[in-house]
Parts: structure tokens; C-alpha cells; sequence
């Protein structure tokens, strides 16, 4: 099986072996950084309440990290044996077999590199592209090898592939508490809506427990007409993986309403100059049991710093943004309760129910986005 010196190309096989040596240290830096992440999560952990759902994220994110952690050093440890081999086979003796045992750690090494690269940090970027250039010259010394030997190879690599992907799953986003508390929003709202008045229903505890937010407020807002009502209902969790909140075409279905339209309108916030969000915009109307009442409503999330009208969009957001960086999920939403007698279409733009729930949105975003979204630029990961 051994390969004769001439049909070997030595010194790609040095040069991987060399690169691969390269990306050791890299991955030992990465991953001493993740740990010391791990170690600076216990001080936000020890001052949560217990059975919090923050406290909660806090022991998922440092059960996974260290998950993360494990597969990183075995990384390390891959990229090693890799270099070993490649040197081995560079010495021209048994080549074939020393250049087909490369395969398996240069493989695990260039997949766990790879999600952490995600995150765009130059350590993690350094890595990545050090552990392909080794792959590039593992190519160069393989085109040497028997086509049995080569058939062997490429089912080892993806039997790594699925080994590894079987076990490894990202970890999730840093959790990043609010900046201050929701509870507060109430008269800083009120203040930006003159005549205006409005009360924070808080929900009974088992209710707050199904819907599994860090915080929210439930604020019953009243125009100064007085004809109107006014629901605003925003959820924050400080751990964007967390459970996606309760959403609105599924609870007001449950409550005994139905879905008359949807659709998703560009909004435009008039109080921040070239701002403009994307919501979903719905009427409910209830059956016989609600007296025919009717609600239309602004829905969206916010994943990080990204809003999008999309529950599917928001969970996508959530995992492709978590590798070794802060996030957090806020769901809200403006309902505009007309009275029975109300024959307005309130999905027109124009109709005074639309008008309504733009303005509450116009004070409600910036004080929101200046206040009390955290910024996440301070939010450092490995």
C-alpha cells in the first residue's frame, strides 16, 4: 500500500502539516475565550431568581457552551493528529495510509471551525481559513492515491461529517437582560400620548408562567375620545432561543375569534427620521360569544437587532446568530378594539382604527429601541 517518494508531493504534504500545526494555538485561543465566557455567566446566574426563566436560559447557555467547548478541544486535538499524519507521510514511508489517516481530524477540524467563523471575529475567520488552505494541500498530496484509496477517503469524510453533525448543535445566543425594566414603559408612553390614560394589567401567575417571558407589560391604553381601546403587549426574553412567545393568530383563535385578514404593511415611524418596520397587521373578529367584537392589530418581532413580522424568520434568526454573540427576542403588539356599533375598515390605511395604532407605534418603537432594547455591540463572545 505504501506510495513510492516520487508519486508523493512532499512538501504540500509539509505545508499542510505546517498549517494545520498553525491552527492549534488559534483553536486553543478560541476556546480558553468560550471558556472564560462560561465562568463570567455564573455571576448573572447566582444573582437571578431560581426559578426565573432568565435563570433558566442562564443554565441552558452553560450547559451547551460547555458542549461547545468539549467538541472545540477535540478540534484542537484533531488538527494535531492531522499534522502528524501529513508529516508522516511526507518521510515517504506507508504514505498512502498516512495521507488517507489525515483525512478524518483535517475534516473534524475544518467543521469545527467552521460555525464559529459565523461570527465574523478574526480570530474564529483565521482559522477557518488556515484549516481549508491545510484541506487545499491535503488535495494536492491525495492526487497521488489509488482510486480505492481515494472511494475510502471520501467515505470516511462523510461518515465525520454526519458523526459530527449528529452530536454538535450551536450554541445559543448569550442571554442579555433588559436594559431596564417594561413596568416602567407605562408612564414614559402616557407621557408621549397627551390625554391619554392607561393601566398595566399584570396577568395571574400561572398565566405568566405559560407565557414564559423574563418581562412584559400588558398596558389597557384609552384615547382621549374615549370611543376607542387600546391593547400594547410586549414580551422580552433575554435568551433569543427561548421559546417563541405566544402569537396572536393562535391565542385570539383559542379565545374565540377568528382571523378575518393578515397581511404585512411597511410602517414608517415618523419619530425617527428613516425608520420603518415591517409588522404583520390583522382583524380579528369574534364570534356570537364576543358579541361579533373586532380587533385590529400591529404584530411583530425583534431578534437582536433585526425586526421581522415572521415567527419562522424570528427562530432562523435566533440559531444563525448565536455562535459567540449576545441576543434576545421581544415580541409586541397594538391591538385597536372598535366598538360594536363601528362599521369602519379598519385594515384601510386611512381609516381612524389604522391611524390609531400608528401612533401609539410612532412613541412606542423609540422609546423601546433608546430605553430599553440593550445594545449588543458591548456583548462579547470567545
Amino acid at each position: 500500500m505504501a506510495e513510492q517518494p516520487d508519486n508523493l508531493n512532499r512538501t504540500a504534504a509539509i505545508a499542510a502539516a505546517v498549517l494545520l500545526a498553525a491552527a492549534i494555538p488559534l483553536g486553543i485561543f478560541w476556546t480558553m475565550g468560550l471558556q472564560r465566557q462560561e465562568v463570567q455567566m455564573q455571576g448573572p446566574l447566582r444573582a437571578a431568581a431560581p426559578e426565573s426563566s432568565l435563570a433558566h436560559d442562564l443554565r441552558q447557555q452553560a450547559a451547551q457552551l460547555r458542549r461547545t467547548i468539549a467538541f472545540d478541544w477535540i478540534g484542537v486535538g484533531a488538527a494535531a493528529a492531522g499534522a502528524v499524519c501529513l508529516l508522516a507521510a511526507s518521510r515517504g514511508r506507508a504514505a498512502s495510509f498516512w495521507v488517507a489517516a489525515a483525512v478524518p481530524p483535517l475534516v473534524y477540524g475544518v467543521l469545527a471551525a467552521a460555525p464559529e467563523a459565523v461570527s465574523l471575529r478574526p480570530w474564529a475567520l483565521a482559522r477557518l481559513g488556515i484549516a481549508l488552505a491545510a484541506s487545499a494541500g491535503w488535495l494536492v498530496v491525495a492526487r497521488a492515491l489509488s482510486r480505492r484509496l481515494q472511494y475510502v477517503v471520501c467515505c470516511a469524510s462523510l461518515g465525520v461529517g454526519a458523526t459530527f453533525f449528529t452530536w454538535w448543535e450551536p450554541p445559543p445566543p448569550k442571554p442579555v437582560p433588559i436594559a431596564r425594566h417594561l413596568a416602567l414603559l407605562e408612564k414614559e408612553l402616557l407621557a408621549r400620548l397627551p390625554g391619554w390614560t392607561g393601566e398595566d394589567r399584570r396577568m395571574p401567575k400561572d398565566i405568566e408562567g405559560q407565557v414564559g417571558a423574563d418581562e412584559y407589560l400588558n398596558l389597557d391604553l384609552v384615547p382621549p375620545s374615549g370611543a376607542e381601546r387600546v391593547t400594547v403587549y410586549i414580551t422580552y426574553n433575554a435568551n433569543a432561543m427561548s421559546q417563541i412567545p405566544h402569537v396572536p393568530w393562535v391565542c385570539m383563535v383559542q379565545a374565540g375569534y377568528n382571523v378575518v385578514e393578515i397581511r404585512q404593511d411597511g410602517v414608517v415611524i415618523a419619530s425617527m427620521p428613516g425608520k420603518e418596520i415591517q409588522p404583520n397587521v390583522m382583524l380579528f373578529q369574534g364570534g356570537t360569544g364576543r358579541d361579533q367584537a373586532r380587533a385590529m392589530m400591529f404584530q411583530y418581532f425583534r431578534v437582536g437587532e433585526t425586526y421581522t413580522w415572521s415567527r419562522q424568520l424570528a427562530r432562523f434568526l435566533a440559531t444563525t446568530g448565536s455562535l459567540g454573540a449576545g441576543s434576545f427576542l421581544s415580541q409586541t403588539q397594538v391591538a385597536v378594539w372598535l366598538r360594536p356599533d363601528d362599521r369602519q375598515d379598519p385594515m384601510d390605511k386611512n381609516s381612524p382604527a389604522y391611524r390609531l395604532g400608528l401612533q401609539v407605534l410612532d412613541a412606542l418603537v423609540p422609546l423601546l429601541e433608546r430605553g430599553y432594547y440593550p445594545s449588543l455591540h458591548d456583548s462579547e463572545g470567545g
